[in-house]
């Protein structure tokens, strides 16, 4: 019996002779159609080894949202190299930080990313790693002259390495998920299960590909023969556009993307019927903005509970009813959840607990951190850090994350609930719900407001409007009105930046 492994490199393989002329991707530069594009990682694969890049050397990227980041990525799976996406935001002091743990041999850059390098240089030895710009004397386009466009000839096992994937978590120093070739062939499946991602798709990434939010979809684009769309970053008004003027059918976003696509369109229509899939990730969508979705965007939603670590957890499908509009949906077809109790036993249907899960789609572990792989990592089971339960039907509720729970006179409160009802009313555009030190209580709830453009509400008011709603000791002790909410990248509220702000000073 042949086997064939599972390895990131076939699908693009098998896509140039299936779709040769079929464009696999654009970016504002240019686009590229599914042959040239193997011929250029191909190339590019020959060239990395010419300068000494051996099956499990790290190869860091620091290139966004543009056709060389998906050269690179392919290039390196084809001969067994480890990718390591970097952040093409990051400043010098992050840049040291991250390649110092890391430790990868080469480094690739984009134009405006070598001058924070060198200014990383500067803070560490890093006389190590050879670095190579897509515009510099060892360059990009110098490593794929006079290569040729055969296939590299590297045996990779679907065990190796393919990616370490930094957490855009906001508790500090980000963490390294380690991803082999088959954990992220799993995740493309996954998306052609859940998702009905397949070949027949055309889509856009606005969000910065080196975090998960966008990574697994537009891989998995590419792995199955469609059209990835990439731009440089999001803007609104630009997405529509070219929803509209391209009849994209498949979008990823996070919440704050969303809520602002809906203000653009509260104002401009735009032609958005050919979207078959809107995929949001990345924290609660809020019933009234999942209603304006539908009715203004797409009823085409599904919601992914998941996370850099654990991959997809749970799903929303459109179909849902109603009245589940406020759950995370049911777990993915490959993994196993359970809702735990501090001693890791399962707890009742109803009953809050630690959120675990066993997956293919999980991290094989932090890399070159044991410590954080032994802490997160219990007899195989992930155990994520949030907090939820299930109902009767087989649906998980998220309440938040651990360390953001508020323990006020005793009692534990989860914020994500009270942020559900302030999202309801009609003046709140964003809400959030942190604790702060009170001397009588321990901690004291304050709600952080940003109202709609030419809305007015006062803090009683909305102490007031939570009070018909929620029981009293989870009405906010305190209310402030705040112009925007500190956010990571990709959109999260900043909490531990939160608490700062009004804990600090």
């Amino acid at each position: 019996m042949i086997s064939s492994p599972m390895l990131m490199g076939d699908g693009l393989r098998r896509n140039a002779w299936k779709f040769p002329l079929k464009i696999a991707a654009k970016d504002r530069y240019r686009e590229i159609n599914y042959a040239e594009l193997n011929r250029r990682v191909n190339r590019l694969a020959h060239g990395l080894l010419s300068i000494g890049v051996q099956r499990g050397d790290g190869v860091a990227l620091s290139v966004g949202n543009r056709i060389e980041h998906l050269e690179i990525i392919f290039a390196s799976a084809k001969i067994g190299a480890l990718a390591i996406p970097l952040d093409v935001k990051w400043k010098a002091l992050e840049l040291s930080s991250v390649v110092a743990a890391l430790e990868p041999k080469f480094i690739i850059l984009q134009e405006d990313c070598v001058a924070e390098f060198e200014r990383a240089r500067e803070l560490r030895d890093l006389t190590w790693i050879k670095a190579i710009s897509l515009s510099a004397d060892l360059n990009y386009g110098g490593l794929l002259d006079g290569q040729g466009a055969d296939e590299p000839d590297v045996a990779v096992d679907e065990n190796d390495p393919f990616a370490v994937l930094l957490t855009s978590g906001t508790t500090g120093f980000p963490k390294g998920c380690l991803a082999t070739q088959r954990t992220f062939v799993f995740h493309c499946i996954n998306n052609a299960i859940e998702k009905g991602l397949g070949a027949h798709d055309k889509a856009i990434l606005s969000s910065p590909i080196y975090f998960n939010a966008g990574r697994s979809f537009t891989l998995g684009i590419i792995y199955f023969g469609g059209t990835m769309i990439l731009h440089e970053r999001f803007d609104a008004e630009a997405v529509l556009q070219t929803i509209e003027r391209e009849k994209v059918t498949y979008i990823g976003a996070v919440p704050v993307m969303c809520e602002r696509m809906l203000h653009v369109l509260e104002s401009k229509k735009y032609d958005t019927s050919s979207l078959r899939c809107l995929a949001i990730t990345g924290g609660k969508v809020h019933p009234a903005v999942l209603e304006a979705l539908q009715k203004n965007l797409t009823a085409n939603i599904y919601r992914t509970y998941a996370s850099t670590d654990s991959g997809q957890m749970a799903i929303s499908k459109p179909w849902d009813a109603p009245s589940k509009a406020n759950s995370a949906g049911r777990p993915v077809w490959c993994v196993d959840l359970r809702v735990v109790d501090e001693n890791g036993a399962p707890v009742k249907i109803g009953e809050t607990g630690e959120i675990i899960c066993q997956s293919p789609l999980a991290t094989h572990g932090y890399y070159k951190n044991p410590e954080a792989t032994d802490s997160s990592f219990r007899n195989g089971w992930f155990y994520t850090g949030d907090l939820g339960h299930f109902d009767e039907e087989g649906y998980l509720y998220v309440s938040g994350r651990k360390k953001d729970m508020v323990k006020s006179g005793g009692i534990s409160i989860y914020p994500l609930e009270i942020e559900s009802v302030l999202y309801s009313h009609s003046a709140v555009l964003e809400a959030a719900v942190i604790g702060v030190p009170d001397p009588e209580w321990g901690e004291a709830l304050k709600a952080v407001i940003v109202l709609k453009p030419g809305a007015r509400s006062s803090a009683e008011a909305l102490q007031d409007f939570c009070k018909t709603r929620l029981s009293a000791y989870k009405v906010p002790k305190s209310v402030d009105f705040v112009e925007s909410l500190p956010r990571t990248e990709i959109g999260k509220v900043n909490k531990v930046k939160l608490r700062e702000m009004f804990t600090m000073g």
